[in-house]
């Protein structure tokens, strides 16, 4: 059988395999990227219902891209750069990135 979990999991498929045995593993794997792909077609299709009912606007749209973009870059600099270890630069870009984003609403 081909197993697509492993490689889209990464460590979470080790940590099924190890907990559960392959053959397990491989059924939880599949299963769990299926559900994940069905809630994004749901969420696709359900769209307009969803940002009309939560009120989201276009800048909720770019204020979100923006603090991933931000903090992706701040992650990539951090482990590159200075060689920080993955979840403390995540950790700090993250808090550096909500703080400023803070700043720039209240302050402003």
């Amino acid at each position: 059988m081909v197993n697509v979990a492993g490689p889209v999991m990464g460590g979470a498929y080790d940590t099924l395999v190890n907990a559960f045995g392959t053959d397990v593993a491989w059924v939880l794997g599949h299963m769990a990227i299926l559900a994940v792909i069905t809630g994004l077609i749901s969420v696709m299709r359900n769209w307009p219902k969803i940002s009309q009912g939560a009120q989201l606007t276009r800048g909720h749209a770019l204020d979100a891209v923006a603090i991933v973009l931000f903090t992706a870059i701040q992650t990539q600099y951090f482990t590159t750069a200075l060689a920080w270890p993955f979840s403390q630069a995540v950790l700090i870009a993250v808090s550096s990135t909500l703080s400023l984003r803070w700043c720039i609403n209240v302050l402003n």
